[in-house]
């Protein structure tokens, strides 16, 4: 996992097989061009150093409302903004010796990066309620929905 760079050319040729995904990162929509910076910040993962392109995510740590419905506190999250896996690399193993999915695999380092700050209480995300795809596959690496439905 790096930083992505809006000079990345494998951005170019990204195909996760959701348009509104690929268009994202394609334009460089994570980059803020007067400013010189992701933002968010927008990480390439790869199968290995300098090895082929796996997927991106835009991430950033956020307050948000806190899980519990009857608190009227807030947390801090690792908010999921965007995350594509290339289609090549989908329902693939990762070759690099462990039992998971790569998907599950950026997933993990995600929530490792959330887990580096002791104030982040850990990951979220929004998925479209009609993308069964995602949320089956959210559900199966331990997210859980918003009980209060936000």
């Amino acid at each position: 996992m790096r930083f992505a760079l809006p000079d990345d050319p494998d951005l170019d040729a990204f195909v996760s097989g959701n348009e509104e995904v690929d268009a994202y990162f394609r334009a460089r929509q994570w980059f803020n061009v007067a400013k010189g910076v992701s933002a968010p910040p927008t990480y390439q993962f790869l199968t290995e150093r300098d090895g082929d392109v796996v997927g991106y995510a835009s991430v950033a740590f956020r307050r948000s409302d806190h899980p519990f419905d009857g608190s009227d506190k807030r947390a801090l999250y690792l908010l999921i903004y965007v995350i594509g896996i290339h289609k090549r690399f989908q329902g693939q193993r990762n070759a690099r010796g462990s039992n998971e999915s790569y998907a599950a695999s950026m997933i993990r380092m995600l929530a490792n990066l959330a887990s580096g700050r002791d104030d982040c209480v850990g990951l979220g995300l929004w998925v479209r309620e009609d993308n069964a795809r995602a949320i089956a596959f959210y559900q199966k690496v331990g997210f859980e929905p918003d009980p209060g439905g936000a």
